[in-house]
């Protein structure tokens, strides 16, 4: 029994000094449990002359396609669960119907973190449905104006899977943070335990 409460403990210790994904200021009045993230979703397919409502939120989201904007990159993802440990897997769980919406954000993300198949989780401001070309047709899509971006490498650890009598193992990917500050975008590496170093001047 000793043991037990022994590793309750330490996991709920590692719990309270693990590193926050986004800086506290990113996170303030983010709408955890109030947004209504099926009715943002919805008014790309049923548009209504209402007046819209901007709200803030964290999405987590699986890159389809990135659009390069002379100020920055439209990432088109699929909605996926907030999880903040993906790891990548043959086995991956796939989700029928997941909704797409788009991430705008104004500021420089590196090429490599921009790949088909990897993680993310935005904070951000929801904004209205606007088109976005997909196969050559524009498609509606909510779209939302990020302020932090956190990406996973995911596909990037894809081949580095090993086996061993008949298990597999998932590798953490590499991780990093990009926050708009000051007009430019910051980045932060992490390293696989989740740790994030600051860079100086970033926000």
């Amino acid at each position: 029994m000793r043991s037990v409460e022994l590793v309750t403990m330490s996991v709920w210790l590692s719990a309270c000094t693990a590193t926050p994904m986004f800086p506290p200021a990113i996170m303030k009045n983010v709408e955890a449990n109030t947004f209504d993230v099926k009715a943002w979703e919805a008014q790309a397919y049923h548009p209504s002359s209402a007046t819209f409502v901007s709200h803030k939120v964290e999405l987590a989201g699986e890159i389809i396609r990135v659009i390069q904007k002379p100020n920055g990159v439209v990432i088109l993802a699929e909605e996926q669960p907030l999880d903040t440990h993906p790891v990548s897997s043959p086995m991956k769980a796939e989700q029928d119907g997941a909704p797409w919406f788009a991430i705008t954000f104004k500021g420089v993300v590196e090429s490599s973190l921009l790949q088909a198949g990897n993680r993310l989780i935005v904070v951000g401001m929801t904004q209205r449905a606007s088109s976005e070309m997909l196969g050559g047709a524009p498609r509606m899509l909510p779209h939302l104006m990020a302020q932090c971006l956190h990406i996973w490498d995911t596909e990037g650890v894809k081949n580095m899977h090993v086996y061993s009598s008949g298990f597999s193992r998932d590798y953490p990917a590499e991780e990093r943070t990009f926050c708009l500050g000051g007009g430019n975008a910051s980045s932060s590496p992490s390293d696989s335990q989740g740790d994030v170093e600051r860079a100086p001047g970033g926000s």
